[in-house]
């Protein structure tokens, strides 16, 4: 059901307002990988300016698999890359590449936060502490396939600043378009352990382990509470 004030760009479907609170549950795969073999599409949704921030000569380089549950705004699948990069000397994450099971999310993220979201469809079975989870793209292509186990709970709940900037417009070299959000996530944070096979889109990740597996429930998330643009 459409809620009130959601907003329409043209003949697209409707998306909410920002922010977006969202619920929901997240299992990440981090991995390293050498600059060199950053493919042009992740290098090309840098804003100006921006740089990968690297450990040992090796970008760090986030896969999610995201459940948005019924209690937010919106509920939905996620599969995203997330690439934490120092933009004007602040830290924070661009998402190059990022497929959601929902075309109000796909709107409104590219819309509110130049977000590149494509469509994709997702399979997910659960047992207990352990998540399997295919996704599709609109072709049917294989994008990923996880199988995440869950190995130890921290104790407590976590806030975790989540600050995002993305490129926006065309001009190569305009340092000014961009839009930087601030967001955040709270929740259950456990350590797990992560293997993914990639598709062709996500071919340069394809053979690599993650050096860390970590997964977050009963998340709550903010997303756009403030936004520069």
């Amino acid at each position: 059901m459409q809620a009130e004030g959601w907003r329409h760009d043209g003949d697209g479907p409707a998306y909410p307002p920002e922010p977006w609170v969202l619920r929901g549950n997240f299992a990440v795969g981090v991995f390293l990988v050498p600059l060199r073999d950053l493919p042009a599409e992740v290098r090309t949704q840098l804003p100006v300016g921006s740089r990968p921030l690297v450990l040992a000569g090796c970008a760090v380089v986030g896969v999610a698999a995201v459940q948005y549950t019924p209690g937010g705004v919106l509920a939905y699948d996620e599969l995203l890359v997330a690439l934490p990069v120092v933009h004007r000397a602040r830290l924070a994450v661009t998402i190059p590449q990022i497929w959601v099971s929902s075309p109000a999310s796909r709107a409104g993220g590219r819309a509110l936060w130049g977000i590149p979201k494509e469509l994709m469809n997702a399979h997910r079975r659960s047992t207990g502490r352990r998540l399997q989870a295919l996704y599709r793209g609109g072709d049917r292509t294989i994008l990923a396939e996880t199988s995440v186990s869950v190995r130890r709970s921290i104790p407590g709940t976590w806030s975790l600043p989540l600050p995002t900037v993305q490129r926006v417009g065309e001009a190569a070299s305009d340092p000014s378009t961009f839009i930087r959000s601030s967001n955040s996530v709270r929740g259950r944070l456990h350590l797990a352990q992560t293997q993914w096979t990639f598709g062709p889109s996500l071919s340069w990740l394809q053979g690599r382990r993650p050096v860390l597996g970590a997964a977050i429930t009963q998340a709550r998330v903010v997303f756009g509470a403030r936004v520069e643009r």
